[in-house]
């Protein structure tokens, strides 16, 4: 029996061992149980204690280390970075994040290279379910998409819905030049009407650095996104890991 007050992996979740071993290691580290500076258990007590191979252990440790979450050290462990944002502001804002808009503003064309629109399970995406207040039995419609401006990619961006209120998106596709938000508008009757957003930085992986033309390891803004409907229910979590270039503009009301 394992002393490490981890969870357990589940015999239900359908992703590779790694990844589970990644969002709990990383989990641990959001919620405060390790903090910045402090060791992790080391390569063996993890595998004792997921009952797996060194191999999974070790790529979930390589994950996290891309993701800037930690940094290994030969001979001496695994350490927790500090990835707490600087500062964390609540603004109330006058209009919604829309990049076709903005690139449109800043005289730049917009586009999108639409990666994938699909259902997922909620189970698969525990983040983007708690953010949208779903059960693991739900289903999720995830858009994946490159956002290019003058045909350059500026961010990787995966978008999540509950699945019900975007009913026929999957069989309708979406077009590179098509604004979503304009989609949910005037095809599902979805209007947002307030968002929550966090920004941080954090590192490129091998699939930012694929679609986004950097080179893996280099800095990246990572910016997620709840938005609302009016009645207050959270209807898209974002996940936007764009180059540091891309500049945010906000909005205030006056008093």
């Amino acid at each position: 029996m394992s002393d490490l007050e981890l969870p357990p992996l589940s015999a239900h979740n359908k992703e590779s061992l790694y990844v589970q071993i990644m969002h709990i290691l990383e989990q641990e580290v959001r919620v405060g149980h390790y903090s910045p500076g402090d060791k992790l258990p080391t390569q063996q007590q993890l595998a004792d204690h997921f009952e797996v191979s060194l191999a999974p252990v070790k790529q979930a440790l390589r994950e996290l280390e891309e993701h800037g979450v930690v940094s290994t050290h030969q001979g001496r462990g695994t350490y927790v970075l500090d990835i707490t944002p600087l500062s964390e502001e609540i603004i109330e804002a006058n209009r919604i994040p829309c990049f076709t808009r903005e690139m449109k503003e800043s005289g730049r064309e917009p586009s999108s290279v639409v990666l994938a629109v699909e259902q997922v399970d909620a189970a698969q995406q525990p983040q983007a379910a708690e953010e949208l207040k779903l059960g693991p039995a739900d289903k999720l419609v995830r858009i994946q998409r490159v956002r290019c401006a003058d045909g350059r990619p500026l961010c990787l961006q995966e978008s999540y819905f509950p699945a019900d209120p975007l009913a026929g998106i999957v069989q309708r596709g979406l077009g590179e030049k098509e604004a979503l938000s304009e989609v949910l508008h005037e095809e599902f009757g979805i209007v947002i009407t307030a968002f929550r957003q966090r920004i941080t930085a954090t590192a490129a992986q091998p699939r930012d650095a694929r679609h986004l033309k950097v080179k893996v390891g280099d800095p990246l803004l990572l910016v997620e996104r709840t938005s609302y409907l009016g009645t207050q229910e959270p209807i898209e979590f974002v996940v936007d890991r764009r180059l540091p270039e891309f500049n945010f503009a906000v909005w205030l009301r006056q008093p």
